[in-house]
């Protein structure tokens, strides 16, 4: 199973990627492979931040609009409000390795922060940032005319469906933010982005899940679209923290791009761990991140540096 973070994780740090996509396993009767599943759910406040927005538009916005209906910012920032204090009361208590501990019947409140995992505490500056900045993120959503005349005249909405589809024997999963899918226009594909920096640009992102749309198996569900072909999909990145909108299509270049880097990615991993079954890998065979600053920020520090 490939996907675009997991190429990135492969590439930064070899070891890193074993630890979450092949020792994490829930149902494992091993405690170090139930650690690491676990371990994997710690979250950044900065990417926490950005799963609160998603959520809040996954749960809230696009049910309301899917129903025909204009939602309202100050209910929509009220839910915003209550489901990040709910996960902040939730990673203060930081249950990770309570015994039995299972993420998926938390639920929603489910939220557990790297700072608690090998800090103890959460700075509250950054908290009060975060949440401001979730506030900023959907007022400046709430005040782009471009992305509400799209998504209320769509004849279609999908917030975050699963794809996937074959390159190499090997199968590429890609989730999408959101599908929009119209009469008498191509499919549109956005993808959320809560962060000032916007140096890195998700063309390529937004092409492989144009990709799993296009060559996978639809949903049921999806209205028709073979009409379009891939390069007419239209993909849009939108910062919702720096209130800009960035626009792109797939040409056979970009097509061809996309298409070798993940035939050279799958390579990659495929060169490194053989036939063999996840159980027999030992991290002492992949490498580890060349730069401090990526294992600061790791979640795996623990179990790592334990097998050093």
């Amino acid at each position: 199973m490939w996907s675009l973070s997991a190429a990135k994780t492969f590439k930064k740090c070899q070891r890193q990627w074993y630890y979450k996509n092949c020792l994490a396993n829930w149902k494992a009767k091993d405690p170090v492979r139930r650690k690491a599943y676990l371990l994997s759910k710690l979250h950044s406040i900065s990417s926490w931040r950005g799963s609160i927005v998603d959520s809040v538009i996954s749960e809230v916005i696009v049910p309301i609009l899917k129903a025909k209906q204009t939602p309202s910012l100050a209910v929509v920032q009220q839910k915003a409000t209550e489901l990040f204090d709910r996960q902040l009361q939730f990673a203060r208590q930081h249950p990770l390795h309570q015994p039995g501990l299972s993420p998926s019947q938390i639920g929603s409140d489910f939220a557990v922060l790297h700072c608690m995992e090998y800090g103890g505490q959460i700075p509250e500056t950054e908290i009060k940032k975060a949440k401001e900045e979730i506030g900023q993120a959907l007022v400046n959503l709430f005040a782009m005319s471009e992305v509400w005349a799209e998504l209320k005249t769509s004849v279609y909405i999908v917030s975050q469906p699963p794809l996937s589809f074959s390159h190499t024997d090997e199968t590429v999963r890609a989730i999408p933010d959101l599908i929009a899918f119209y009469a008498d226009k191509p499919p549109l594909i956005i993808d959320w982005k809560v962060h000032f920096f916007g140096v890195y640009r998700a063309w390529m992102q937004l092409g492989i899940y144009a990709l799993a749309l296009s060559q996978g198996k639809p949903h049921k569900g999806f209205p028709k679209f073979s009409q379009w072909e891939v390069t007419e999909f239209r993909l849009w990145e939108v910062q919702l923290l720096t209130n800009d909108i960035r626009h792109y299509e797939l040409d056979e270049t970009r097509i061809v791009q996309i298409d070798n880097f993940i035939a050279e990615s799958i390579t990659a991993m495929q060169l490194l761990v053989g036939d063999a079954k996840k159980a027999t890998l030992n991290p002492m065979d992949f490498l580890t991140a060349s730069s401090p600053e990526i294992c600061q920020f790791c979640n795996y520090q623990s179990i790592c540096w334990e097998s050093v």
